[in-house]
């Protein structure tokens, strides 16, 4: 009778610890899939936004899934009714689309209250997603290898130029941007860009390479291969950090902007830790440390920015004169056709 006491015993104490750890087993880790631009933009994003954000809820994972801009919408096409991936990272073009095509869970200030601290001109109408940075188009160069710095977009036709100059391949943002600048200066439309055509036709005799990411281009410039492309702010400030000799200006003629969104992808399965993830993102604080950390300007109106930061990257009233926005809404209802007459022409 003792032995089967103590067996009893025994047998109860090791079940305690199975009672005592069946709550921390119901509170798995949540794991929140996002996606996030690539390269030296992913590294910093991990250090301001990812991090601070997984210590600040504890239990909660990110994982991230690398896109661009395109890929990410057709990601979300592709999940559609059912996502596996919660947030989605892209600029403004795609977003639009994405929008349009009731892909994404619409925000509001009761969800997402830092979307009161966004500056109006950067509000999404009805909040379908947010804006979460702007950078310029801008013309890179090695300040090694070239002595003047260039201050016309006509700039990048001149002849000492030939075969040391790259431009974006045109499905992809950067390309896009580049190209509405040469078909608006050119005396082209939206609804025409015969003139946009014709002078990348004159153009393409100096182009080493058409390149489809920002990798590619920061390879180019630090091995020497290049020593001018129409890129934008954040990258060349990125690269010029990392020692290379490289500079940007923006042209006399102004620039168009490219703008980073956050979208939930409507249907996820982690609403409540979405919505959190894109308030985080768009506060002061982490708004401040994005500007510093990858030269991405603030869209957040009280994001305090160093003496430094203020200096390389583009914000405030001042900057946004020299740099418009496009109708993307409008650029989309052409895009396909000018991706197949740009590969046709220009590529082929």
């Amino acid at each position: 009778m003792p032995n089967i006491t103590r067996r009893a015993a025994i047998a109860a104490a090791s079940a305690l610890p199975v009672v005592a750890l069946a709550p921390r087993i119901a509170r798995a880790e949540t794991q929140l899939d996002v996606t996030v631009n690539g390269g030296t933009f992913l590294d910093g994003w991990h250090k301001t936004v990812i991090e601070p954000f997984e210590r600040a809820n504890p239990g909660v994972r990110i994982r991230v899934v690398e896109g661009l801009t395109y890929q990410s919408v057709a990601l979300m096409r592709a999940q559609k009714g059912s996502p596996t991936v919660d947030v989605i990272m892209m600029d403004d073009v795609a977003a639009t689309e994405a929008a349009g095509e009731g892909l994404v869970h619409p925000l509001s200030l009761d969800t997402v209250p830092n979307l009161q601290q966004i500056y109006p001109d950067f509000r999404v109408a009805g909040d379908a997603y947010t804006k979460i940075y702007y950078v310029p188009e801008v013309i890179a160069y090695n300040t090694e290898l070239v002595k003047t710095p260039p201050t016309s977009w006509q700039d990048l036709w001149d002849a000492k130029y030939k075969g040391r100059l790259a431009v974006y391949n045109l499905d992809g943002a950067v390309g896009m941007m580049f190209f509405l600048i040469v078909n608006q200066m050119a005396g082209g439309t939206i609804e025409n860009a015969d003139p946009g055509f014709a002078a990348m036709r004159k153009l393409k005799p100096d182009v080493l390479t058409y390149p489809t990411q920002h990798a590619q281009v920061s390879q180019l410039f630090t091995q020497g291969d290049i020593v001018i492309a129409p890129w934008v702010s954040d990258r060349a400030n990125t690269l010029n950090e990392s020692g290379a000799p490289i500079a940007w200006t923006m042209p006399k003629e102004g620039s168009v902007m490219a703008e980073g969104t956050l979208a939930i992808a409507k249907g996820t399965k982690n609403l409540d830790m979405a919505l959190k993830y894109v308030n985080f993102a768009i506060g002061a604080g982490v708004q401040a440390d994005n500007a510093r950390t990858f030269f991405v300007a603030p869209v957040n109106q009280q994001a305090t920015l160093d003496e430094k930061t203020r200096r390389i990257v583009p914000n405030g009233a001042e900057a946004l004169k020299l740099i418009r926005r496009p109708d993307w809404k409008s650029v989309n209802q052409h895009r396909a056709q000018w991706i197949d007459r740009w590969n046709r022409e220009i590529i082929g």
